[in-house]
């Protein structure tokens, strides 16, 4: 059995929507919340939330679509 991680983290991005972000990351996860932060700044912020078997995985690709960072794993 697959050990199940839990990923918190704010992504930064200038070209993106959260229904790009919840399209891209649909294959390596479930539970997946996408929802605009309310911090004001020139680049779009996104808190998402989601349970995936491969973390490593999802940062590689949100790493293509901005920049991660306040990241929590349990």
């Amino acid at each position: 059995m697959m050990t199940k991680y839990t990923l918190e983290f704010i992504l930064h991005t200038k070209n993106s929507s959260p229904k790009l972000i919840k399209s891209s990351l649909a294959e390596f996860g479930n539970q997946l919340v996408v929802s605009q932060c309310l911090e004001q700044s020139e680049n779009c912020n996104y808190k998402v939330s989601m349970v995936t078997e491969d973390p490593t995985l999802v940062f590689d690709l949100c790493t293509q679509l901005g920049r991660i960072r306040s990241v929590k794993v349990t």
